[in-house]
């Protein structure tokens, strides 16, 4: 199953959870490991990909990083966020700004409460170009405790994310994930080092159909997988059948996870 974690932690894809419907629930849950968490940070990312996109390659690696250090940052700010992210995204944006969400450029911690959940995140319509990196991320999460989720009250929650390749090396991955169901010892729940090395995130943008931006069909058909039963309305957001209760489900062991850098074993 995938997962996404940030429901309350979103302003738009905010969380929540009771139990499950039958024929309603997500196709994911038993088969994921839960795993105690850090105290700094409540939730996890799980990652999926369209096929062909591998996600511990160099490419999705600085998709994945780009939009979890992003999160992150609207909880801890930008110095406190992942190594090198600072330089990676620039300065704070203002709101309403075409390329980067405020939210995600913030130099201290918004207002946003974390809660324990896991983040179901799927990466869709993946480009290399030249120089450059896209690739477009669609997401709704799982709480560990029952509550209200907006996240999979409507799904929605897609974001473009883009990077730029400032140096002639685009660099290599980190120590793969191999084994999505366990823990590696190795791992730390934000990277060590400077996953962003050689790289400039350019886009860190959230798809608002009210504003005209097309969320991809990948995104959709993903979410139609995990919720069959859901329908779309006329705004082309998928939505539950009436009497639907979000499922809970214990925080899932990150995947992939921050094992090290490169030659690092």
């Amino acid at each position: 199953m995938t997962v996404d974690r940030r429901s309350s932690q979103w302003f738009v894809a905010i969380a929540a959870t009771t139990a499950l419907v039958a024929g309603c629930a997500p196709s994911v849950g038993n088969e994921i490991a839960s795993v105690e968490q850090s105290p700094a940070i409540l939730y996890t990312n799980v990652w999926s990909a369209d096929p062909g996109v591998n996600l511990v390659q160099r490419g999705p690696e600085l998709v994945r990083g780009a939009y979890e250090a992003a999160d992150y940052t609207r909880f801890v700010g930008q110095a406190q966020s992942f190594p090198g992210y600072p330089a990676a995204v620039g300065g704070p944006t203002r709101p309403g700004n075409p390329d980067k969400e405020e939210f995600f450029t913030w130099l201290e911690p918004g207002e946003d409460v974390q809660v324990p959940l896991t983040n179901f995140l799927h990466i869709t319509e993946y480009e290399e170009t030249g120089p450059g990196i896209g690739a477009t991320v669609c997401s709704y999460n799982l709480h560990a405790d029952p509550g209200p989720n907006f996240s999979v009250e409507g799904l929605n929650a897609a974001f473009r994310v883009e990077l730029e390749r400032t140096a002639d090396d685009p660099g290599q991955p980190g120590i793969p994930d191999t084994d999505p169901a366990q823990q590696d010892a190795r791992a730390n729940r934000v990277p060590t080092w400077n996953v962003f090395e050689g790289w400039k995130i350019t886009k860190l943008h959230y798809l608002r159909r009210l504003d005209g931006d097309v969320i991809p069909q990948g995104c959709t058909d993903w979410w139609q997988q995990q919720f069959p039963a859901f329908a779309a309305n006329a705004s082309g957001n998928l939505v539950p059948p009436p009497g639907f209760e979000p499922p809970t489900m214990p925080v899932a062991v990150q995947y992939p996870e921050w094992i090290g850098p490169a030659n690092s074993e």
